[in-house]
C-alpha cells in the first residue's frame, strides 16, 4: 500500500498548498494584502511573527521600498508565536531577528511591538505574555470570545522534526492555556522557550506556514498526509473559522511532487 495522496485526510479544514518560485516576494504580497485589508476594516491589524531563519528574507522584503508605503505599518501590531529564553540582544532571539530585519527599518512604534520577555524565568515569561495578550484583546479586540486576540495573520514555520513554533513532537496535545513554557533540544541546541498554543493559533483568521529547503520536504509531507499529531504538532493547527495556507518553495514541496 502506497503513501496517502489526499491532503490532510484526518483534519479539517483542508489547507491550501501553494508552491512558490520566489517565496520572499510572493508571501510578502499576500501578507501586505491581509494586513492592509484588516487595518482598513478595523483600524488595526495583528500579525504573529515566526522565528528561525526561514522568514528573514521575507521580513527584509517587507521592509523594502515596495512595501514601505503599501501597508499602513503604524496600524499593525506585532506579536511572536514563540521565543527562546534569552536576552533581547542575543543572536538567538526571535525578537532581535525580526527587529533587525524589518521592524527597525520600518520604524514600527514601540507600542505596536508585543514581545515575549525572553529574559524572564520560564513560567514568569509565559504568564507575562498571557497577560499582555489579554490586555491587548480587551483594548483592540473586545469582541474576542477568549482572553487573547483573534489574530488577523499568524506566520509559522516547520522544523525537520515536525515542530512548529515551540510545539515539539511529544508535547501535550490538549492544552487550555494560551501560552506555555517548554524546554526543547532541537538539532543539539537545548533551550528554554515560551510558545503560543493551538487554542490561540486556531482562533486566527489566517495561518500561513512558510517552509523552505529540501531538508523540510519529508516533514511537510508527513504533516500534511499522515495522522500523527503527537509526532507532527503542526497538524494541531486547524482554525475552525479561518484558513490555513502552506507556502512552500520547490525544494520543500519535493516529497509532495513524488506522490
Amino acid at each position: 500500500m502506497g503513501r496517502p495522496t489526499t491532503p490532510w485526510p484526518c483534519l479539517m479544514p483542508e489547507p491550501d498548498i501553494l508552491v512558490l518560485d520566489d517565496p520572499a516576494r510572493e508571501v510578502a504580497d499576500f501578507i501586505a494584502g491581509i494586513l492592509s485589508a484588516a487595518a482598513g476594516q478595523k483600524g488595526v491589524a495583528s500579525f504573529v511573527l515566526a522565528g528561525g531563519g526561514t522568514p528573514l528574507a521575507l521580513y527584509r522584503s517587507l521592509a523594502s521600498p515596495l512595501y514601505r508605503q503599501a501597508v499602513p505599518w503604524g496600524k499593525v501590531h506585532f506579536f511572536w508565536g514563540d521565543e527562546r529564553l534569552v536576552p533581547p540582544d542575543d543572536p538567538g532571539s526571535n525578537f532581535a531577528a525580526a527587529g533587525n530585519a524589518f521592524l527597525e527599518p520600518l520604524s514600527i512604534p514601540p507600542g505596536n511591538i508585543h514581545r515575549i520577555e525572553g529574559g524572564f524565568p520560564p513560567y514568569e515569561a509565559a504568564a507575562d505574555y498571557a497577560a499582555r495578550l489579554s490586555a491587548w484583546a480587551a483594548e483592540y479586540d473586545p469582541g474576542a470570545p477568549n482572553p487573547w486576540p483573534r489574530f488577523d495573520l499568524v506566520l509559522l514555520g516547520l522544523g525537520e522534526d515536525g515542530h512548529t513554533a515551540s510545539l515539539f513532537p511529544g508535547s501535550p496535545v490538549m492544552v487550555d492555556s494560551p501560552v506555555m513554557a517548554v524546554t526543547a533540544d532541537y538539532q543539539g541546541r537545548p533551550a528554554g522557550r515560551v510558545t503560543l498554543t493551538p487554542p490561540v493559533f486556531n482562533d486566527a483568521r489566517a495561518v500561513y506556514f512558510m517552509v523552505s529547503g529540501a531538508n523540510k520536504a519529508e516533514a511537510v509531507y508527513q504533516t500534511l498526509y499522515s495522522d500523527d499529531s503527537v509526532r507532527f504538532p503542526a497538524q494541531r493547527i486547524r482554525p475552525a473559522d479561518g484558513q490555513v495556507t502552506w507556502l512552500l518553495d520547490r525544494a520543500a514541496a519535493a516529497a509532495l511532487d513524488a506522490y
